[in-house]
């Protein structure tokens, strides 16, 4: 510590006995100005923008130019241009807030003394940048320079480079095509701070804007009854989304290209109009969005009665996308919002130190979302089921009726939902019965005695099922198991949907049953043998 201590020392004292001070030669300060009765304090950057900031509170534009260097305008235009240069360039500064006093030294060098762990010695600066600025695309640095004359001493100046182009960027700044008939010292005296123009200004915007919102709303739904009754509902539902956004773009313009205010009022005005048309146009977002995949699906997709199962995948993939396209647009909306508010960088340092903490129980807490998340994508690419289909889960006959974002809705034969979570759904197995088309063979299990006639019984179900338009093919009838009491005859019934199906079946075998038990008066039901013998005496 010492020997950094005492290095440091050298090196202030090598610097300070060096002949030329680290400055900017120029021939004259003045810059062709009148010389002032109460000349600035420049010599140290933060007293230079301190007394160049008070000329400028108290309107004393020509006192401020003192701390410009003009050498960049025409000399012809200096004493005229000066003071509007001055007030452009602390617009400029305070608006965009380019002054990090903490950052400003108060030594005339501007001298940088590193920290004690720091391996390089105290330096001298001649040059301060305080910000940039954007113009025509490229950026412009706002600086201050130390310059000096002969026989004078150091100053510190807003470079000629910044000077040149103060009136260009002031201009870029778009202070509002209806701002010109407000004086450039009456913007800086509003500058950050209240004022009754703002407020009547603000009042009467808000008064239009409430006007148009009511406009617009009452414009679409009176809209909506002109139209078919499809779009009548997709109307009404867009009316008040629709509405706010237009209502606080609307605002948001003329805030910004009309009339631009400075004050606080306007300012935390104006960033609540950008979020409220923010989330408004999500809202509308997800509301065309939803519209756009009905209408999709209603063109698209068939009813079950229809044999076309790629209508079902087509209905299966938008809903999945529609629902990928919400949640997208919602976290995009509100990170944005959050970001606009400043909360990631109020809270950026704690986030980020508790980071490892906080993804380890976000991570535990959310892994069913996820999986369910993740498994309802894989539903959607791999087309195991699609909306529509007619499924066996768990044992029970049911229809795929949605496919949402976490979990698959399965309507039972009963007219009741199951709910299934999406994970859990491709971990099971699942009987699929309209998986290549609607045409669906069941069979109707008779058990009879084996002594049964099998030409019989096809006869019998031929004359059932003649001429039925339900069937797809003809009916078969196998005898698949037999023994010393009953024989098992299979039905094969081919029909042309699932729920088709289930009902001509169940009429078949209660024909089926019906024949066996009046032919022959019951003859060939099943029936139990039993065999008695006696012993001789």
């Amino acid at each position: 510590m010492l020997l950094w201590a005492a290095a440091v020392a050298q090196a202030v004292a090598q610097q300070e006995d060096t002949p030329e001070p680290f400055v900017f030669q120029v021939e004259d300060l003045s810059f062709g100005l009148p010389k002032a009765d109460e000349p600035l304090e420049l010599n140290t950057p933060r007293a230079a923008l301190e007394a160049f900031l008070d000329a400028v509170e108290a309107g004393d534009g020509p006192r401020a130019a003192q701390a410009l260097n003009l050498s960049s305008i025409p000399e012809e235009e200096r004493e005229s241009r000066a003071p509007t240069l001055a007030l452009m360039l602390a617009f400029l500064l305070l608006n965009h807030q380019l002054i990090d006093w903490a950052q400003i030294p108060d030594q005339p060098d501007a001298r940088v003394v590193p920290e004690t762990d720091a391996a390089e010695t105290p330096y001298r600066r001649r040059s301060i940048e305080l910000g940039q600025l954007e113009l025509d695309g490229r950026p412009v640095p706002i600086s201050i320079q130390r310059f000096r004359a002969e026989d004078t001493e150091p100053v510190w100046l807003f470079s000629p480079f910044t000077v040149e182009r103060t009136s260009r960027l002031y201009a870029a700044s778009r202070p509002g095509m209806l701002s010109g008939w407000v004086p450039l010292e009456e913007r800086l005296a509003t500058l950050g701070r209240p004022s009754l123009r703002e407020w009547l200004i603000v009042g009467g915007l808000l008064t239009i804007c409430g006007l148009l919102w009511l406009l617009v709303y009452r414009g679409v739904r009176l809209l909506s009854r002109q139209v078919a009754l499809y779009w009548a509902g997709w109307l009404r539902r867009l009316a008040f989304p629709l509405a706010t956004v237009l209502a606080a773009l609307t605002y948001r313009l003329v805030i910004d290209r009309l009339i631009t205010l400075t004050g606080p009022v306007a300012s935390n005005l104006g960033l609540a109009s950008e979020v409220v048309g923010l989330l408004a146009g999500a809202w509308l977002l997800v509301r065309m969005v939803s519209g756009a995949t009905l209408v999709l699906s209603e063109r698209y997709v068939v009813p079950l009665s229809s044999d076309d199962p790629d209508n079902r995948r087509i209905k299966t993939n938008v809903y999945v996308v529609r629902r990928l396209t919400v949640v997208l647009i919602a976290v995009v909306s509100i990170g944005y919002v959050l970001l606009r508010l400043g909360l990631f960088e109020t809270f950026g340092i704690s986030v980020l130190a508790s980071a490892g903490a906080i993804g380890v129980v976000v991570a535990i807490a959310a892994q069913p979302l996820l999986g369910n998340m993740v498994a309802g994508l894989q539903i959607a690419l791999s087309d195991p089921v699609r909306i529509g289909d007619v499924v066996v889960f768990d044992g029970r006959w049911a229809t795929v009726e949605d496919i949402a974002f976490a979990h698959t809705v399965l309507r039972t034969d009963t007219d009741t939902r199951l709910i299934v979570p999406h994970a859990e759904f491709l971990s099971r197995a699942v009987e699929n019965w309209s998986k290549e088309g609607e045409a669906v063979r069941r069979i109707v299990k008779l058990p009879v005695d084996y002594r049964i006639d099998v030409d019989l019984v096809r006869q019998w179900v031929g004359e059932i099922l003649d001429g039925d338009p339900r069937l797809t093919e003809a009916p078969t009838v196998e005898m698949v198991e037999v023994d010393c009491e009953v024989a098992v005859l299979w039905v094969w019934i081919g029909a042309t949907t699932p729920l088709t199906s289930w009902t001509l079946h169940n009429e078949v075998r209660e024909k089926l049953v019906s024949f066996v038990s009046e032919h022959e008066g019951g003859k060939f039901l099943p029936r139990k043998r039993y065999v008695s013998q006696r012993e001789s005496v």
